[in-house]
């Protein structure tokens, strides 16, 4: 049987129709399916970057909490602050040897200071690199410094404007002799201070050992005590007094004290948390030992 041209056409449009049906019915699907894909994989990675962002103001929330519950001292040159703070510092030094060299020290032991838990706050700090103007001993960088602090009471300028701190430091033999120690050494450091309106005084009592050869690197008592006072538009002079006992070693029996003057200048906002202080000094021997003196100290702090 012949059909006519317009049941041809008819039977063309409904197979036509059919196939877009089923087209429609296979590409919807697997559209629905590949955009619920791509929309759980943007989920996911929105959820991260929410979660990360709320654990950074978690942290950042518990820091400023822990430094607005302490006094607002700015850090002394040599004695070591018993704040716990968010900080990187760098200081340079330049000393005169008894037999008249001198040496310079880039780093002096500090690094990356950071607030880890309430009350508690580490330091990783940068190996120090030391000059020397005579032929030797050789230069190089010094061993790894690194430090923990816990404070155990403080209260900020309208709660008794005090701190107590238990520090311990290590350095970690990183460095060949005569620049590294060439074992590890431990300081644990009981740090105090007391502030009365625009003066405090704050103080330190440590001993540095090693853990081994004792003989050679000797045992030190370390006692340091600064006087500061907050003077107008973030300026900070300051007087410390910084003593060092040698109870075993190549020293054994003698001390030596430095009085230290110097002026710290500090915090200026830079941009948002960020901020710079920074403080200078030299260290003048008033003890007849000594195993050098004249140390000028310049330290840079970069708060945040």
């Amino acid at each position: 049987m012949v059909r006519s041209k317009g049941s041809r056409n008819g039977m063309g449009r409904r197979i036509a129709s059919l196939g877009l049906l089923l087209m429609i019915l296979g590409v919807v699907p697997a559209l629905t399916w590949s955009q619920g894909e791509a929309s759980g994989e943007l989920s996911s990675s929105v959820q991260v970057s929410k979660n990360s962002h709320n654990l950074y103001r978690s942290w950042r929330g518990m820091a400023d909490r822990e430094e607005a519950s302490e006094p607002n001292w700015l850090s002394p040159l040599a004695t070591t602050s018993g704040r716990i703070k968010n900080e990187f510092r760098y200081d340079l030094w330049r000393q005169t040897t008894a037999t008249g060299s001198t040496i310079s020290t880039f780093g002096g032991g500090k690094g990356l200071e950071f607030i880890v838990a309430p009350g508690v706050q580490i330091l990783l700090g940068v190996p120090t690199y030391v000059g020397h103007s005579a032929p030797a001993p050789p230069d190089g960088f010094g061993d790894l410094p690194l430090m923990v602090k816990v404070r155990m009471a403080s209260g900020d300028a309208s709660n008794g404007n005090y701190l107590v701190t238990f520090l311990l430091s290590a350095a970690i033999p990183t460095a060949s002799l005569p620049i590294g120690a060439g074992q590890a050494m431990l300081t644990p450091t009981l740090a105090l201070g007391k502030g009365w309106g625009r003066f405090d005084v704050q103080t330190t009592f440590g001993a540095n050992l090693s853990v081994a050869e004792t003989q050679r690197l000797g045992k030190q008592l370390l006692w340091n005590t600064t006087f500061q006072y907050r003077a107008g538009w973030k300026v900070w002079p300051e007087l410390e007094a910084n003593t060092t006992f040698f109870e075993q070693g190549p020293n054994a029996g003698e001390a030596q004290t430095f009085l230290t003057p110097g002026l710290g200048f500090g915090r200026v906002r830079l941009f948002r948390g960020l901020r710079f202080a920074m403080a200078g000094g030299v260290q003048i021997a008033v003890t007849g030992f000594h195993t050098y003196n004249h140390r000028w100290m310049i330290s840079t702090r970069f708060p945040f």
